[in-house]
């Protein structure tokens, strides 16, 4: 299997005319053999697998369904009928916005699967892919928040390191959490660095260094895209396909349900980048003395006077000493 991406199957759609009564219309993919793009009587868009040998239930969500082993009728390329098995999962789209998106990720499952999936991966595959694409919990965090954290991956020298680290949940406190490093991302669309801080940010952790990398920004048209950030950092991933996969996700578990339509929002890169600096978390202003009852300290904190330091160490290195 050559590397399928998702332009290839948007080229192939684009090639699919709808049935008029049942079933699908679909076109093989040539670089994913097994695999084939097309579109059902009702419209939806159908990415048709190999078939599961050891399938789990179907699934129907808002937007989604998925069939890991079902019997399909379907129009060939030749038009001929043709009922055979395959793994099924079918997007109802809501808007045009939301198909390139879906066809890239959906190649990613493809790779990710490849030509002969063993039993269960079929099933396993298509529930990320319904993951991603009908997210079940709220945003966790901001666009401009989730803007600036990609653009540390995209930074630092060792992007499977970053991606391995990236809301791992070894530490939910922060960003990014590896053996003996936590690193938590702070971004401001203001003129000057001021970061909301959870006081347990700030607090030493025991057997880890803990550092902040703060990034100034500011929204605009001419700027550089969420969904741009991801594909440079999906390049850098070429060939490591789980990684890939993780990318994916956890965008869509950032920014939840609507998280397709966010990824076009744009934010000033070269502001970006030449305004990132690492803080001490010690060195951030604080405050001291809470009571035990008080089990959470948002802060608002103004840090323009706090000392920059460059990492030589842990997760904030990987950033900070990546080659210009």
């Amino acid at each position: 299997m050559t590397t399928v991406t998702g332009r290839d199957l948007v080229d192939e759609l684009a090639k699919v005319v709808a049935p008029t009564s049942s079933g699908f219309s679909v076109r093989d993919v040539p670089s994913a053999p097994g695999y084939k793009v097309g579109r059902g009587a009702d419209g939806a868009v159908a990415l048709l697998t190999p078939p599961d040998a050891a399938p789990e239930p179907p699934t129907r969500l808002r937007t989604l369904q998925l069939e890991p082993r079902a019997l399909v009728r379907f129009d060939a390329e030749d038009g001929s009928s043709v009922e055979a098995e395959h793994g099924v999962v079918q997007l109802w789209l809501q808007s045009d916005e939301l198909l390139e998106p879906f066809l890239g990720v959906a190649a990613t499952i493809v790779r990710l699967l490849g030509p002969d999936p063993a039993p269960g991966e079929v099933s396993a595959g298509l529930r990320r892919l319904v993951r991603i694409f009908d997210p079940a919990q709220p945003p966790r965090s901001s666009v401009l928040g989730l803007w600036a954290e990609l653009l540390v991956i995209d930074l630092a020298r060792d992007t499977a390191a970053m991606v391995d680290a990236w809301h791992a949940h070894v530490d939910a406190r922060f960003d990014f959490s590896a053996d003996g490093s936590r690193l938590e991302v702070k971004a401001t669309s203001k003129d000057v660095r001021v970061h909301q801080v959870n006081l347990r940010q700030l607090l030493p952790v025991v057997g880890a260094e803990t550092m902040l990398a703060s990034v100034m920004t500011t929204e605009t048209r001419a700027g550089t895209s969420l969904a741009a950030l991801v594909d440079r950092i999906e390049q850098r991933l070429v060939g490591d396909t789980p990684r890939q996969v993780v990318l994916h996700e956890v965008v869509a578990d950032t920014l939840g349900t609507d998280w397709v339509r966010h990824v076009g929002r744009r934010f000033d890169e070269k502001q970006g980048r030449e305004s990132l600096a690492f803080l001490d978390p010690a060195t951030v202003p604080q405050v001291g003395d809470v009571p035990p009852e008080v089990l959470e300290v948002l802060l608002t904190v103004d840090c323009t006077d706090v000392p920059q330091v460059r990492p030589t160490t842990g997760l904030a290195a990987l950033v900070a000493s990546r080659p210009a």
